[in-house]
């Protein structure tokens, strides 16, 4: 994610994201400075400095001229995170959401959502997990695996061996495939490139019995 993204996703413009980062480096600045500065048109310099003033990103020094300055980053982040929490809280206690009764297939495509899915998943393990991957895409998770594995079955099945001695391993020959079920009412089975996630109990049972009967021959072969 690049920093204009980022300042996007907590609801600043492109342009109210250059008048912040100007006035990051330049300090006290007018309006008429703060456009020559960043580049942008006067009119549309003064807009954005009202509208970032509006969404606690600066405030205004009063005098001749007018002056502004910017919110120190610290403290803007604070007030995100604090009205972001607001919107959760919103949003928890006010949507209602009904699961159908038939558990739709959902197919997950792209590296960045589908990694991001996993760790999902696995933050809401409630008992136990079984994760089959390589060793670098298990590596990415090592820290929450670990984590969980503290209090919950946590059992991998991949190409190399983790050093955690919580963890249950199997080991197994090196795939691009994935597959996690969480709690037995969760799963995620592909590739990085594309997933399908369901909590379909067909489904889940299916990969499930794959799963436990590649570690039947783990063991057997052992």
């Amino acid at each position: 994610m690049e920093l204009l993204d980022a300042f996007k996703a907590i609801g600043f413009t492109k342009q109210e994201t250059l008048i912040y980062l100007t006035l990051c480096e330049h300090g006290q600045l007018s309006g008429y400075e703060a456009a020559k500065l960043s580049g942008i048109s006067r009119s549309n310099a003064y807009a954005s400095l009202s509208s970032l003033v509006e969404k606690g990103g600066g405030y205004i020094i009063e005098g001749q001229p007018k002056k502004y300055v910017a919110t120190p980053t610290n403290e803007l982040l604070v007030n995100s995170k604090r009205w972001f929490d607001k919107v959760f809280k919103i949003i928890e206690s006010k949507v209602v959401f009904n699961k159908s009764q038939q558990e739709p297939y959902i197919t997950i495509a792209g590296y960045d959502k589908i990694v991001n899915k996993l760790e999902n998943i696995l933050l809401l393990t409630n008992s136990h997990l079984y994760f089959s991957a390589e060793h670098s895409i298990i590596n990415q998770f090592y820290t929450i695996l670990s984590k969980l594995a503290e209090t919950k079955k946590v059992v991998l099945l991949s190409d190399k061996k983790v050093s955690d001695s919580n963890i249950i391993f199997y080991e197994t020959e090196k795939s691009s495939s994935v597959k996690l079920i969480v709690d037995t009412s969760t799963v995620i089975t592909g590739t990085l490139e594309q997933c399908l996630y369901s909590k379909n109990a067909t489904l889940i049972q299916i990969i499930r019995e794959a799963m436990v009967n590649e570690i039947k021959l783990i063991k057997s072969e052992s």
